[in-house]
């Protein structure tokens, strides 16, 4: 197999961002045709409209998000030679990846931490998770039975690498997490699963330290940790418009 050549002398922490984006939920096409960092139509549309595509312009190419209909998303993309070949110069992984995504060793053994900080934040601002939870405990207070106050936050991935990685760095900026297996390959509402993983971070002080430290750039994250942060808890079927209202009134 042909070994993939990366120049890492091009990364600076907005290239580590975009990288990260990528990496939590982008591919590159076999035949190198084209690339894709996609998410939520709804959900994401200001993080691709305000701010990846902002930073993808500045160092690739110019670009406008759209809907891809065919696939239920929303993102950019790029389709230019020269585009992907520095993109693949930098890490970008090739193909189908899901099951064997990765950080490139070069940013995972950087010195630098606002690299780190950056590829981390790109991850989690495609591909993570913030919500609430409510008490299930008898003892609890009626309170805390009906209202998801509980805070939780997770990065899901077939690629037991990659989470390893992430807790590891995180690690490293004093962020403390776990990663647990969540589904066991095989076959299951009528359809083939490979092994999937979840990093967790269940404590308060370490949600929040994570937070303060990485400082996500999607407003989906943004205004679901905000919301919990200003009211005490977060109703799980808010959407975006409804908690941008919410930070409003506050």
């Amino acid at each position: 197999m042909h070994k993939q050549k990366i120049n890492h002398n091009l990364i600076n922490p907005e290239i580590a961002e975009i990288l990260g984006a990528f990496i939590g939920d982008g591919w590159i096409e076999s035949n190198k045709g084209a690339l894709y960092i996609t998410g939520s139509p709804s959900e994401d549309k200001l993080y691709y409209d305000n701010h990846l595509s902002v930073l993808f312009s500045k160092y690739f190419e110019s670009v406008e998000p759209k809907n891809f209909a065919y696939w239920g998303v929303y993102g950019i993309s790029s389709y230019k030679k020269k585009v992907i070949r520095k993109a693949i110069d930098l890490g970008f992984q090739i193909g189908h990846k899901s099951s064997v995504a990765k950080i490139p060793d070069y940013i995972v053994n950087s010195k630098d931490m606002k690299i780190i900080k950056a590829v981390i934040r790109g991850i989690f601002d495609s591909d993570g998770s913030f919500w609430c939870e409510r008490s299930r405990a008898k003892t609890s207070t009626e309170w805390k039975k009906t209202h998801n106050y509980h805070p939780e936050m997770c990065i899901s991935s077939c690629s037991n690498i990659l989470l390893e990685q992430i807790r590891i760095l995180l690690n490293k900026l004093g962020v403390e997490s776990q990663v647990r297996l969540k589904h066991i390959k095989g076959f299951k509402n009528n359809r083939n699963i490979s092994d999937s993983y979840q990093l967790n971070i269940r404590k308060i002080a370490e949600i929040e330290k994570f937070f303060y430290i990485i400082k996500p750039s999607n407003p989906r994250h943004q205004t679901r940790y905000q919301v919990w942060k200003k009211l005490g808890y977060l109703d799980p079927y808010t959407k975006i418009e409804d908690r941008l209202k919410i930070l409003v009134r506050i």
